[in-house]
């Protein structure tokens, strides 16, 4: 940054140096400004793929436990982070689930990424959704809650929300 001092050695008058001055940090504020305004791009929602894997873990009468993997496509030209992922799952607007995900994930830029999930099943609600859904030939499923995303050590609250029709062909 110029100093008066510098700027009256340079042989600038001292007017033409004030003047120097305010052009200077005026322009350094343009400049500040617009970088951060370029740099605060709006993320786009990370777009649901599919179910990569699917796996039992425990099998009980009152609760039990599902490993999934879920395929997500990050639309983002940049790199993100995913922490702290906390939903809840509902099938026809009964919840059947819950998850808690405390791993950092790595999400890559424009491509696919995975996103392991330990599900906490109550299998009452499981199986009184199961006999309706035998009824209906179709169930709605919902994901809702939050998550914490971001890159270089920012993280903002993302929320959580997926809901599809999941037709049920048995026989």
């Amino acid at each position: 940054m110029l100093s008066k001092t510098f700027a009256v050695g340079l042989g600038l008058k001292k007017s033409n140096a004030n003047f120097l001055m305010k052009a200077f940090r005026l322009l350094l504020i343009i400049f500040a400004t617009w970088g951060l305004i370029s740099s605060c791009e709006k993320m786009k929602d990370l777009q649901f793929v599919r179910v990569a894997g699917l796996e039992m873990d425990e099998l009980g009468m009152s609760k039990s436990i599902v490993r999934m993997t879920l395929a997500y496509y990050n639309p983002n030209n940049y790199n993100l982070q995913l922490k702290d992922a906390n939903f809840d799952l509902f099938f026809d607007d009964t919840q059947v689930g819950h998850s808690m995900q405390d791993t950092m994930i790595y999400i890559p830029a424009k491509d696919t990424f995975y996103f392991p999930v330990r599900l906490e099943l109550n299998m009452a609600n499981v199986l009184k959704n199961a006999f309706s859904a035998f009824a209906n030939k179709e169930v709605t499923i919902k994901a809702t809650g939050n998550c914490k995303v971001g890159k270089g050590g920012v993280y903002l609250p993302f929320p959580i929300k997926c809901e599809t029709k999941q037709a049920l062909n048995f026989f």
